[in-house]
């Protein structure tokens, strides 16, 4: 046998390269498939924005009636949710006069948007001209843990489809109603986030 003999049964040396660009073909679609399912979401999202009306019942809370840096810290210590950063969203609601309530009264929604759970601050009640406005933080670390050991929404376990579902309970929710709080919340509410912290010893 001859040396090209033993080099045609042997077979090239290399293998062949012509597979190549279809692997980097493969790659490219992939990441333009990534980049499309990307833009869809982002789209989506925008959608869900635009259908969003406002709704003349929520605004802007005022400064004032946001729960504070302190009040936050100390909510969070007391649900041991210092580690990692956390997001808050907070609208204000007002509801007309009733037969309970001939004023009328506001309150001010705080989602917890990492914890999924969804709670409620109370708004002082409007004090007379050239008075000095309450503080809604006058106990900041009271104030905190009494919120985080008080009554809220489950986001992931509270919520049903309507209100048949609720039917007698006490603590069920229906998705309609949090998504009215929800949207208004993303469309005219105040975000506020705080960064992971190290809680003070006592």
């Amino acid at each position: 046998m001859t040396f090209h003999s033993r080099l045609r049964l042997r077979g090239p040396r290399h293998p062949a390269l012509h597979p190549r660009p279809w692997i980097f073909a493969a790659a490219l679609v992939a990441l333009a498939s990534g980049a499309l399912a990307d833009q869809g979401a982002k789209g989506a999202a925008l959608r869900q924005s635009e259908r969003v009306a406002p709704d003349p019942a929520f605004s802007k809370p005022a400064a004032e009636n946001l729960a504070s840096p302190e009040m936050l810290r100390a909510f969070l210590t007391e649900l041991r949710q210092t580690r990692r950063p956390q997001s808050f969203c907070f609208v204000q609601q007002a509801f007309p006069p009733s037969n309970a309530d001939p004023q009328g009264f506001a309150l001010v929604w705080m989602e917890w948007t990492t914890g999924s759970h969804l709670y409620r601050l109370r708004v002082p009640a409007p004090q007379p001209a050239g008075a000095p406005s309450a503080a809604q933080d006058d106990d900041a670390a009271s104030r905190g843990m009494g919120l985080a050991n008080g009554k809220s929404v489950n986001l992931k376990t509270d919520v049903v489809a309507d209100e048949a579902a609720v039917g007698s309970s006490t603590y069920l929710v229906t998705r309609a109603w949090v998504d009215r709080i929800r949207n208004q919340c993303r469309l005219i509410g105040t975000v506020v986030r705080v960064p992971a912290f190290r809680p003070s010893n006592p």
